[in-house]
């Protein structure tokens, strides 16, 4: 029987500096087709150190508001493997037919997200989404009446329906949280 994870550490709450809850109020979207490469760290694999694009792509910025990103991840037990489901929930604060094509786009794409954690200590600041398969568009709601939307569109992205992420969402760091946001602004459109 393989064996393909051993645990090697100890995991210990930190008094000193302890884990902060909540995402910044912006997605990064690429899409997938345009990414070429992941650089990785090459004692970790889970962290991304650059991210190749195609010659003159770039990703987009996808601005919200307070609490209206939600990325997640959760494990998914299959019968012969452990996978993970990505899923961002986010909502898009704006209208017109200029956002109803792009958004139409998200229906027939995938794209890979990054977002950034409010908790910014070590490398744990910005999170990749759908780094394998992509994330698909799997809901999309804009209800004018809705309180809470205002008539915006609510928006989900998650791992295709029949197949699910091998990993968790990566890590992307350079060397610290100052390079890392440098270097992830430099690959999205202005």
């Amino acid at each position: 029987m393989a064996i393909c994870g051993k645990l090697i550490q100890n995991m210990l709450y930190d008094c000193t500096n302890p884990i902060i809850g909540g995402v910044e109020a912006v997605v990064y979207i690429f899409n997938r087709s345009d990414i070429t490469a992941y650089v990785r760290d090459t004692t970790n694999p889970q962290i991304i150190t650059d991210i190749t694009l195609a010659d003159s792509a770039k990703g987009f910025r996808y601005e919200g508001y307070n609490t209206s990103v939600k990325p997640k991840s959760t494990f998914v037990k299959k019968d012969y493997s452990s996978r993970y489901d990505h899923s961002v929930d986010f909502v898009i604060f704006a209208k017109g037919s200029a956002v109803k094509a792009e958004i139409e786009k998200l229906g027939t794409n995938r794209v890979v997200a990054v977002i950034e954690n409010i908790h910014k200590s070590g490398d744990s600041a910005f999170e990749v989404f759908g780094t394998d398969l992509g994330l698909e568009l799997t809901t999309l709601t804009a209800d004018p009446n809705d309180a809470n939307s205002e008539g915006a569109y609510v928006v989900t992205l998650t791992s295709p329906a029949n197949f699910k992420e091998p990993h968790m969402p990566a890590t992307f760091f350079v060397t610290d949280y100052a390079t890392t946001k440098t270097t992830l602004l430099a690959m999205i459109t202005t």
